[in-house]
């Protein structure tokens, strides 16, 4: 379906574990005044457990299921600006509503940059692995044809985060202004 976008659309940003998604999120936000949404964050305080805990004490499928509750929480919502988990946009249904209410931009960033960002991050519960650049790999791999999906894209190697936060509001403004 062909969405409009306008002034107060949300913007999602996605992509892999360690592009930047949270970081460049809450700078967007800040310079376009808005609402940000992290949806690790947001699972964390409506469940009141850390993402490892949830990942080791219920499961991923219980993960799963409170992102797809945000996902439908975020497409009620204009005017945020939102870091979605690495995997929240493979299910097609969560693909979908966020498609129809959302632009979608995906952050890149390639294995060595991914494992230099992630190596000292303990919360991240897919990443557990003696082969940090291999696990990275595989996901990738795994989720490369769901994160393609998403036309617009931001490679982020060798770019400071202001300079994907500016590049995210210049991809965003021309989507605007083309509707």
């Amino acid at each position: 379906p062909f969405l409009v976008m306008l002034p107060n659309t949300n913007i999602v940003l996605t992509g892999p574990m360690g592009c930047g998604k949270s970081t460049v999120g809450r700078l967007v936000a800040e310079r376009l005044s808005r609402e940000f949404c992290d949806t690790d964050k947001r699972i964390e305080e409506i469940t009141g457990l850390s993402i490892t805990r949830i990942f080791s004490e219920r499961s991923e499928a219980y993960f799963r299921l409170l992102e797809k509750d945000v996902v439908q929480s975020i497409a009620q919502t204009t005017g945020l600006v939102v870091a979605a988990g690495g995997g929240m946009t493979i299910p097609e249904e969560n693909f979908r509503v966020l498609s129809e209410h959302s632009l979608l931009i995906r952050l890149d960033a390639s294995i060595p940059t991914l494992a230099c960002r992630l190596r000292e991050s303990a919360c991240r519960p897919l990443l557990l692995s003696d082969d940090l650049e291999s696990r990275i790999a595989r996901i990738l791999n795994e989720r490369r044809p769901m994160y393609e999906r998403i036309g617009l894209a931001i490679p982020t190697d060798g770019l400071t985060i202001d300079e994907v936060a500016a590049r995210v509001i210049e991809v965003y403004r021309e989507q605007v202004e083309c509707a």
